[in-house]
Parts: structure tokens; sequence; C-alpha cells
């Protein structure tokens, strides 16, 4: 039994996580409860390996309601199918009907954490069920997280069992290098980006734990401080997309900052390839996925030492670090790559090599199957 709050169509990291580890483990039976985000979607259906069964109407009150619902029906189905053990994907609304279906029905869970979300952040959405959400990490039989940062958030809230780093993977299918140089520069054509400037890229939900307004200022640094030529591109939708714009117009840097929204996951590389440096001062990670699938396409990065970024970014090795909320430091970071060939190339080297040794969805797989069949 699979315990998620949302899945496809609505996709993140979390999402593309089970769908890529299911996919690649045929031996057992998946069924998954997630919520009914859309009352368009079917109330049951099976993708790929998976049952899927969705609970709610499309409305704003199911996800709250998720944990009770989910519950109920799990009940139901394990009269019948008798599930050996359930996966709780986010120690949240899914934590918390695993949680409870332990209690009744005494089956085991196994819980990944792959929140991107700020202690500060959780305190503020947990306070009110704190018993509970602290409960949702202790009674874990086991606990999977994808980044050191995750793990040592599961000591802090109490869990004292076996913790698992499996990070997550990058589809080597799509996010890797095949942009002849007459398909890049055909691509900074159609950006209008001159030979001589500077590609920067960031693909992120526009939400203020990202930084972008930092990223943003420091474009105002690096053109009118330090005479570089720069062009940024970003990719995504979010709840702050009107205040970026407007302060990218106030900054000075309007005609500089490309906002091209939401594109499909499989047009990402197009974009990320063909960019220069791929970048994103983030407040705070889970992992960082979109990190390592630029490095795979061959694009160096610059981030903030946040969560599990410092598990794959070694500086001056497989990237650059920024600070937290300095656009200064990002400012000087670009620099450091425009004036440093040797170790752009070095960079772009080493940050390849490492997501192709490290970080396929075939290791990742193996890696949970050995959870699933040794310790469930």
């Amino acid at each position: 039994m699979i315990f998620s709050l949302a899945y496809y169509p609505l996709v993140g990291g979390a999402e593309i996580a089970v769908k890529e580890i299911t996919d690649r483990l045929a031996d057992f039976d998946y069924y998954m409860i997630t919520n009914r985000f859309s009352a368009d979607w079917p109330a049951k259906e099976k993708l790929g390996r998976i049952n899927i069964f969705r609970v709610g109407n499309g409305r704003k009150i199911d996800k709250y309601l998720y944990p009770w619902r989910a519950l109920a029906l799990a009940k139901k189905l394990h009269k019948t199918i008798r599930f050996d053990f359930s996966w709780s994907i986010m120690p949240f609304y899914a934590g918390l009907a695993a949680l409870f279906f332990r209690y009744g029905s005494k089956v085991p869970y196994l819980l990944t954490d792959q929140s991107g979300d700020s202690d500060e952040f959780l305190k503020k959405r947990t306070w009110f069920w704190e018993f509970y959400y602290k409960r949702i990490y202790r009674r874990a039989k086991y606990t999977q997280v994808i980044s050191k940062y995750l793990g040592q958030r599961s000591r802090q809230m109490g869990y004292k069992g076996e913790i698992f780093l499996v990070p997550n993977g990058v589809d080597l299918n799509i996010f890797r290098e095949k942009l002849s140089p007459e398909e890049k520069s055909a691509r900074r054509k159609e950006l209008g980006i001159a030979p001589n400037e500077t590609f920067l890229v960031t693909t992120s939900r526009l939400a203020m734990k990202n930084g972008l307004d930092d990223l943003i200022k420091a474009m105002n640094f690096m053109i009118y401080k330090m005479g570089l030529g720069v062009k940024l591109v970003i990719l995504g939708k979010g709840p702050n997309e009107k205040m970026l714009k407007d302060l990218a117009e106030s900054q000075g840097v309007g005609d500089q900052v490309l906002f091209l929204g939401h594109r499909d996951y499989k047009e990402l590389p197009i974009y990320v390839e063909a960019a220069d440096i791929f970048i994103r001062p983030s407040l705070s990670e889970g992992l960082g996925n979109s990190f390592l699938e630029a490095m795979a396409v061959g694009t160096p990065i610059i981030a903030t030492p946040v969560g599990g970024i410092p598990d794959f970014l070694t500086a001056d090795e497989t990237g650059l670090f920024c600070q937290v909320r300095n656009p200064a430091s990002i400012a000087q970071a670009v620099e450091k790559y425009v004036n440093n060939p040797d170790l752009y190339q070095k960079i772009k080297e080493q940050g390849q090599k490492l997501v192709l040794e490290k970080y396929s969805w075939d290791n990742v797989a193996k890696k949970m199957n050995k959870i699933f069949t040794e310790k469930m």
C-alpha cells in the first residue's frame, strides 16, 4: 500500500521517484491511495504498475480530509488484499494515514522523506498537531531519506531506528547531453541571447523558498556593477510570479530576465543544456533534483549550501556555492565561471561524471528493492 497525497498527473520530485522505482521493480503488487485534486480525474485507474485509488471530489478541502479518507479505504482494501507493508510518501498527510493504518492493522510502514521545506515552515504547519506529526517519524519501521539533511531532521523528530539514504535519481534518457553546437546556437538565438552573452537558467516554482528574488537582484550587480553581459531565463510558475516580474523591472533588468512560464518536463533539458550556467539560490532544499539534472546535461551549477545540496556539490569540483540571501555572492560566482574557463570545464566534467555514476534511477531502484525485500 502506498500512501501519497499527490500523484500523476500532478508531478513533483516525489511523484517522479515513485513512478521510476515502481516501474523497475516488477515483483510487487502496488496499490496507491492518493487525493483527487480534480473532479475530472478518474477515481480509479492503473498507471504503470500501480493501481491508483483517488479519494475526494476535486475540492480544496479534500487534501485536509485525505488522511481519514485514505485510512478508511486502506482498511477496506486490507480485508481482501492483506498488505505486507505500507509506504508513506512524505511525513505529512500521507504519513498520518500510514500511522493510523498501522495502529489498526499492525501493518508496518516505510517512511520516505523528500521534503524541501524549511524547519521553520514545517513548525508553522504542524505546531497544532505536533504530537502526531512526531509520531509519524517515530513509529515508522524504517525511514528512507534523499539527503543527509533530512536524515538529521528525522533524528531531531525522535526517530531511533535505521535510516536509509537513497537519493532521487535523474532520468538519463531525458537529461543527457545531446544538443549540437548548432542546435544550442539556434536555441539561444530564438531566446534573443547574443553569442557574447552568458546564458543563465533556472527551473523552479516561483515561490520564496527558491530565492529567485535574490537571483534577480544579482542580475543588477552583474550588469551594472560588474559589466557582465548576461541573460536569465526562468522556467516555472508560482505564486510570486507578478512580484518577481515587478522586481525585475524595478531593478532595471526587465529586458535581461525572460519568464517563460511552465514547460513540459521533457522540454526542460533543451533549455538547460543550451544555457551556460544553472542557478537556484534556494533558502531550503530536500535534495535539489534540478541541479542534478543540469549537471547531467553538462551545465555547471551555482547553489546555496542548504539542505541536501552539499551531498552532491563540492566547491570548485562539482559546482560553485553562493551565500544565502546574498545577491552579490551570486554575482561573484557567475563572474568566477566567466573568468575561469578551465575551472568551468573541470566542473562541467566532474559534475556530469558524478550524476552518471551515482544518480541513475536504476541504482536507486536497486537500493529500494533491497529495503522492500530484506527489511520490510
